[in-house]
């Protein structure tokens, strides 16, 4: 099989998971029905979604967040509409897709095995990416001193809201945690335990400070 074959067998199927994943969501079809309800009042308005590849001149009135079905995939994912009115009083919306994150704060050295975890753990709609940004917290931060971090995008916000609902609760227990105990003990105890020292899922996400 060929690259090219390759990659285009990946992203279908990649698709499929996906298009699994959310139609295995209880609330796909309610929110499938909530889009097209919102079209609905859109389109009583005057404001039909634009897809054409003509350009147009028109102000810009107004936007807001939404959701839209993708129609290769049938998933649903996060979006801005944005309502136009023309010069000469023609109205219409164009939706511009695009995917919610946040980034996560681990423990120093620690990035790519939650990375990794997070990977497995959500992999059908999470994308993580591991970037190096500036952290106005860090003494040194003015000498261009930079932190890691994850960044975590989703199809919209209601994967964004599961996982960091998910999150929460762990980045909490862990802050208690460091408060109570020395660091140094925590990671003389992950490095020197020895070659059987196994990395469980719970040991990876104890690493999880922020959010």
């Amino acid at each position: 099989m060929s690259d090219e074959a390759q990659v285009e067998n990946d992203q279908l199927q990649m698709q499929a998971v996906e298009t699994i994943l959310y139609l295995s969501d209880a609330n796909y079809e309610e929110r499938v029905q909530k889009i097209k309800f919102n079209d609905i009042i859109d389109s009583k308005f005057g404001y039909e979604r634009y897809t054409g590849p003509a350009e147009k001149e028109a102000w810009l009135i107004n936007f807001q967040p939404s959701e839209m079905v993708d129609e290769q995939s049938k998933t649903i994912i996060s979006a801005v509409d944005f309502y136009f009115i023309e010069e000469s009083g023609e109205k219409f919306k164009i939706s511009y897709p695009f995917r919610p994150y946040f980034y996560i704060s681990t423990s120093d050295g620690a990035e790519h095995h939650v990375a990794s975890v997070l990977s497995k753990k959500y992999g059908g709609f999470l994308v993580v990416e591991i970037l190096d940004k500036e952290d106005l917290d860090l003494k040194n931060h003015l000498s261009g001193l930079k932190k890691t971090y994850i960044k975590l995008s989703f199809p919209s916000t209601a994967e964004l809201t599961k996982v960091k609902r998910d999150l929460m609760p762990l980045v909490r227990k862990n802050r208690s945690r460091i408060k109570k105990e020395s660091q140094y003990c925590s990671y003389l105890a992950r490095n020197m335990g020895g070659s059987n020292y196994e990395l469980r899922e719970n040991d990876v996400l104890a690493d999880i400070i922020d959010i």
